[in-house]
């Protein structure tokens, strides 16, 4: 498997959630963003209506009368959105080449709106098909790394240790 600095941060990122633990790096937010939690501090996060229906929902508290114009809400979506097929993506490569398990979840267990997001969440739900059935993916099973992932792992880490 062929390892470029993108693979790698998606790769720790997985490993650091199953040894229960948060990366600080550039793809936090995504990752954060799959569990579907509601939590101070994160920029956006995945709901799903049903399994194939995501919403992004995007922290804002600005007072609602004052918020940005909807063009420019919907353009800051869109620079957010272009970070999630490359992650969906790999996701999907490592678990079809072995090197992640996805355990299905059922989308229900997920966490519930906050009773007063639409105060402090925006939401966008334009989506197309190949980004939508991504996230289903993503966020709606966990993702367990395998001995194949580990390995993988373990000789980038040693590289980067001994480079």
């Amino acid at each position: 498997m062929f390892l470029d600095s993108f693979r790698k941060d998606v790769i720790n990122n997985i490993v650091a959630a199953e040894d229960g633990g948060v990366l600080h790096s550039k793809l936090k937010p995504y990752f954060r963003a799959f569990s579907g939690v509601f939590a101070p501090g994160m920029p956006f996060t995945f709901y799903f209506e049903a399994t194939n229906k995501p919403v992004m929902f995007v922290y804002d508290p600005t007072p609602i009368d004052r918020r940005s114009s909807h063009a420019a809400f919907i353009a800051h979506c869109d620079r957010i959105k272009a970070g999630i097929l490359p992650i969906t993506g790999c996701i999907q490569e490592l678990a079809n080449g072995g090197y992640i398990d996805a355990i299905p979840a059922d989308f229900r267990d997920r966490p519930a709106l906050p009773p007063d997001y639409a105060n402090y969440w925006r939401k966008y739900k334009q989506f197309y098909r190949d980004v939508m059935d991504g996230l289903s993916f993503a966020c709606c099973a966990r993702l367990r790394p395998t001995q194949k992932l580990y390995d993988v792992w373990v000789r980038f880490n040693a590289g980067a240790l001994a480079g």
